[in-house]
């Protein structure tokens, strides 16, 4: 799924999806929270015109709903994925505990999104090599919502954290694989061999 992006917004030196997603594309392929071999940390791709499809058309939500700048993954610690929007699903892939958890930024964006009927589900990662763990936590949260307590929801955020961070991970099953760069121009365009 491709959502809209909003104007004059870029990833920046975010680079968290080129670590999380996995790929198994005949022309790239990286496990589960491994940083892909063609991404330069905190600058972002360095095969940009030429990447493949998937990356070209994912983008979390921070880069299509009016969401703060602190939502930025690499500054919140958290992606806000696309995948389950259609289906009123937003799911928090929470990279790492971050202060912007306990903010009141994240407590009354989550509790809107619940407030209007979407799904909520909390997700970590495992070992690189290894699908996150996931769950379903809107009505876990909703009571701490319905009180208007940010302190119960952080502890029902962390409480949910840490049930997820004892999952039994299981692999991806990718061995990385990167085609070779020189065979590639400048202007992305196959050279011939």
């Amino acid at each position: 799924m491709s959502l809209p992006l909003l104007p004059n917004r870029t990833c920046g030196g975010c680079v968290e999806c080129c670590r999380v997603i996995p790929l198994d594309l005949p022309e790239l392929a990286k496990p589960t929270g491994e940083l892909c071999g063609y991404c330069v940390d905190g600058a972002g791709c360095s095969m940009h015109a030429i990447r493949p499809q998937t990356c070209r058309v994912w983008f979390c939500l921070w880069r299509a709903v009016e969401l703060s700048d602190d939502w930025r993954p690499d500054r919140s610690g958290v992606i806000v994925r696309p995948d389950g929007v259609e289906d009123g699903v937003i799911t928090l892939y929470v990279l790492r505990r971050s202060d912007f958890l306990t903010g009141m930024d994240f407590f009354v964006t989550v509790a809107g999104w619940i407030a209007e009927g979407i799904e909520v589900a909390l997700s970590v990662p495992g070992p690189v090599g290894t699908y996150p763990a996931r769950a379903i936590v809107t009505d876990w949260l909703r009571p701490a919502i319905e009180d208007g307590d940010p302190e119960d929801f952080l502890a029902r955020v962390l409480a949910s954290l840490d049930r997820l961070a004892q999952h039994d991970f299981q692999p991806d099953g990718i061995t990385a694989r990167y085609a070779v760069a020189s065979s590639f121009s400048h202007k992305g365009r196959r050279m011939m061999d």
